[in-house]
């Protein structure tokens, strides 16, 4: 019993980890591009590219989440987890609202509801398939 509260505590930890440096991720992503020279040529643009280190704090983020995401594959289905690490664009949405002053729109607050609507029916379900439940 133990070992399936601890697999459970992992799986949140890992999906919420999932959500949070993905939002970090997206973040840094906008705000780095914001923050970029505008240039004409391709060499003007690699190089304020390199030059941005928001960009390069993006990159770090895409390793991190992909070791995550494998870890976090390890404990449950595709099927399960990526609906959930959809919250990710809900925390986007509204973090970017909130700190960028995006226009918030009333057709991407009725897409955030169904989002967590439909997060909200995911995790009514089970997280592990019989497949992996034969694997442990």
């Amino acid at each position: 019993m133990s070992r399936d509260i601890q697999i459970s505590i992992r799986l949140v930890v890992g999906l919420g980890l999932a959500v949070v440096l993905d939002t970090i991720q997206q973040l840094a992503w906008k705000i780095g591009i914001d923050a970029m020279p505008e240039t004409t040529s391709l060499s003007g643009t690699i190089e304020a590219v390199l030059e941005e280190p928001l960009l390069a704090l993006v990159a770090i983020l895409m390793v991190v989440r992909l070791i995550n995401w494998l870890k976090v594959l390890e404990l449950t289905d595709l099927s399960y987890a990526q609906p959930i690490t959809s919250l990710s664009y809900v925390s986007v949405t509204v973090l970017s609202a909130v700190y960028l002053k995006e226009t918030l729109t009333a057709l991407q607050m009725v897409g955030m509801a169904t989002i967590v609507a439909g997060v909200w029916c995911i995790s009514q379900t089970g997280a592990i398939s019989h497949r992996s439940k034969a694997l442990s």
